[in-house]
């Protein structure tokens, strides 16, 4: 493997009930711990090489290679190296994904799989797929991982299931409906037919960020597929993605990419240019 970091955004249509891919990543940085953090998404780690240590509000696990582990929007952690220490993730998003978590239990209170070792193969393969093919490429580990997983589990738990339903319609609901600028709670709520509150309540607490930071994700996935396909205009792009300032979709951009949107653009050409030399 390389030397160092491998980092791919995942860009993708968006399609009902799907899981949203957003980043696959082989992390070589040491890892110093500076203390607890929150991420916005959920992420599924491998544990390539070395030693380390995930610590939690709670615990401080110890991980080697082969292990397995998870991470949550709404639970602070941080990992650390000990020794020679490299790991792989995916970090995603979707109400499919929120229903296999919940069928295998994994949670906050269970979010490490130690010795993994038979899931190596499927994750560097994964991340040397064509750039092109990285969608589908994160989601096949991702959702290999989790049938790796299930078949170590003594039995699937199914629970809430009305209220995941319902995280389902308003995730089809952000993805029919992302590009609409005048897009609000109030009118997911009438649409729906549901209390605004009570709905951002049952989707924070089943996805772990809010409605609207989820819209955000979405749009700005979409985005990233747009400048993928060769669009130029920042405006357009912002405004097919329900932006109508221009100026406050590249700073969402930014936040989110850690790149303004001109420089992802150049980022795409230099990769087409790297992989054509």
């Amino acid at each position: 493997m390389a030397e160092q970091n491998v980092c791919r955004f995942v860009p993708r249509e968006i399609n009902d009930h799907s899981i949203h891919t957003v980043h696959f990543v082989l992390e070589t940085k040491e890892q110093l711990y500076t203390g607890l953090r929150l991420k916005s998404l959920y992420t599924v780690y491998y544990v390539l090489q070395g030693e380390g240590r995930l610590h939690t509000r709670g615990a401080v696990l110890p991980l080697q290679q082969g292990d397995v582990f998870f991470s949550f929007p709404a639970e602070p952690f941080a990992i650390e190296s000990v020794s020679d220490f490299q790991y792989m993730y995916i970090s995603f998003l979707g109400a499919r994904g929120n229903r296999i978590m919940e069928q295998l239990g994994v949670s906050p209170k269970a979010m490490l799989y130690p010795a993994c070792p038979e899931l190596e193969t499927v994750w560097v393969q994964g991340l040397e797929s064509p750039a092109e093919l990285s969608d589908i490429a994160s989601e096949a580990v991702l959702l290999h991982t989790f049938a790796y997983l299930g078949k170590r589990l003594p039995k699937f738990s199914s629970r809430d299931e009305g209220r995941i339903d319902l995280v389902s319609m308003i995730q089809k609901y952000v993805d029919e409906h992302f590009s609409d600028p005048d897009f609000s709670l109030e009118r997911l709520g009438s649409d729906l037919k549901y209390n605004k509150k009570y709905l951002s309540t049952v989707f924070k607490r089943h996805v772990g960020v809010g409605i609207v930071e989820y819209l955000h994700t979405v749009r700005i996935q979409h985005a990233c597929t747009m400048l993928k396909q060769g669009f130029t205009s920042v405006s357009d792009v912002a405004l097919r993605c329900g932006y109508p300032d221009a100026q406050y979709f590249s700073k969402v951009f930014k936040r989110r990419m850690s790149l303004a949107p001109r420089e992802y653009m150049a980022s795409i050409k230099s990769e087409s240019s790297m992989s054509n030399s």
